[in-house]
């Protein structure tokens, strides 16, 4: 979070009808204090104006300021600022996967973010590396909770050596402080072989325990390697061997720490069941699945929303079939699925597993496939219809990694693309209505 300033919160759009439209505040507008507290962000200007009288100081497009008195309904007051401006990440991580980008991507994705607001807002992963006094103030009084940091050992000489940053604050003593002061946190570890695993892994979860219930969850996600690592610390990817280790290891973890209706401390992410060859545990592994956005638990859900729409009789019949996008790792059960879709819709749908030669063959999931190679692997398919994960686009829904559209593919390959969110449900819903084609 960036230091407090008197420039204030610049309105982004005003809600029609809303008090603030009706007190005369605009698009442009400089929202400066609320009730004589200065505001410098978004959190600020929430936290303030959710009182149920407040006074709002502000500067219009002219220059003039302003003051009223609110006392806004249920609704709020209808402002909506201007995007965060994002802290940047001043870490060196040597793992950092930024850093191994190729170039000529999306220009967003460049950009490395330690922000704690978006750790609150959008479940990003923060370091706590170079945290503030204030920021430390801000987390508590405003109760920004869960929030999601990236932990990677408890070891500060090595983590600060990982982080590349020797500076970075104790990871514990601030964890350790957000928690007294009620914060809930999920952590995640990114283990590098040789680095961070083995018997410091261990020694890391072990220590780590001590910070439950305020510590929730941690992630265990092994290390992702592109083939553009040049002028970057040597690190290799994790061997099945490995894999199978650190799942043993987590497993025993589990036994001894989890008692019934308890929420799993430590979770492996699904790479690593998919490295070492080992099947896909069940719910309870996962618990409320609070990792999800890491990884940890994706496959299950998959699966059973597989199992959950294969249940649904009479089943529609289809008279068209299609190709379905999908990176390495997850083929084996892409294809399982769309066998048994294949089956009940009396149509032919066949997984098309697409080799990443924008990052390199080791960067094996779905979501980080670019257009072109896809473009590519379809040309040789020869296909009329494909299906497109949303997973592989934006958020926007527009285009993928490399700046390619779906309708760049369609139009390449001469092929219907229809995209479709990445559950069995979401195929599903992708199949029997057409209108979500782009053409």
């Amino acid at each position: 979070m960036p230091e407090r300033t008197q420039e204030g919160v610049r309105v982004e759009s005003v809600a029609t009808g809303s008090p603030a439209m009706r007190a005369g505040i605009g698009r442009g507008d400089r929202i400066v204090s609320v009730s004589g507290e200065p505001v410098a962000d978004l959190l600020d200007l929430h936290f303030l104006t959710s009182r149920r009288r407040f006074r709002l100081r502000w500067v219009d497009s002219a220059g003039g300021t302003r003051e009223k008195e609110f006392r806004p309904a249920v609704a709020g007051l209808g402002i909506y600022p201007e995007p965060i401006r994002v802290r940047r990440c001043r870490n060196r991580c040597v793992f950092c996967f930024v850093h191994q980008l190729p170039r000529g991507l999306r220009r967003s994705l460049y950009i490395k973010d330690e922000d704690v607001r978006l750790s609150f807002l959008h479940g990003q992963y923060v370091t706590f590396s170079d945290i503030t006094e204030e920021e430390t103030r801000k987390i508590l009084r405003y109760r920004l909770s869960p929030l999601y940091v990236s932990i990677h050992t408890t070891d500060t000489s090595l983590r600060r050596n990982m982080l590349g940053n020797a500076g970075a604050a104790d990871i514990l003593d601030v964890m350790k402080r957000l928690i007294r002061g009620g914060i809930v946190l999920h952590g995640q570890i990114v283990v590098c072989p040789g680095v961070n695993d083995g018997d410091e892994l261990e020694r890391s979860l072990r220590t780590l325990m001590t910070l439950r219930p305020g510590l929730a969850t941690v992630a265990v996600v092994p290390v992702g390697l592109t083939a553009h690592r040049q002028g970057l610390p040597p690190l290799r990817p994790v061997s099945r061997r490995e894999a199978g280790e650190t799942l043993e290891m987590l497993g025993r973890i589990r036994r001894e720490s989890v008692t019934k209706g308890e929420e799993p401390f430590a979770a492996a992410a699904d790479e690593y069941y998919l490295i070492a060859g080992e099947r896909i545990p069940g719910r309870k592994a996962y618990g409320s699945f609070a990792q999800i956005g890491n990884g940890v638990g994706l496959l299950r859900q998959f699966l059973d929303g597989g199992k959950a729409l294969f249940r649904k009789n009479p089943w529609p019949r289809t008279d068209e079939g299609g190709t379905v996008v999908t990176g390495l790792s997850a083929r084996r059960h892409v294809k399982d699925f769309l066998e048994e879709f294949s089956r009940r819709s009396g149509a032919r749908f066949d997984p098309l597993p697409v080799e990443n030669r924008l990052m390199g063959r080791s960067v094996t999931v779905t979501g980080l496939l670019g257009g072109r190679d896809i473009t590519e692997a379809l040309k040789k398919r020869k296909a009329t219809k494909v299906y497109l994960p949303s997973v592989t686009l934006r958020d926007a829904g527009d285009i993928l990694l490399d700046n390619v559209s779906p309708g760049d593919i369609a139009q390449e390959t001469g092929t219907e693309v229809r995209i479709f969110e990445a559950t069995p449900r979401g195929f599903f819903h992708a199949v029997y209505k057409p209108e979500t084609s782009i053409i």
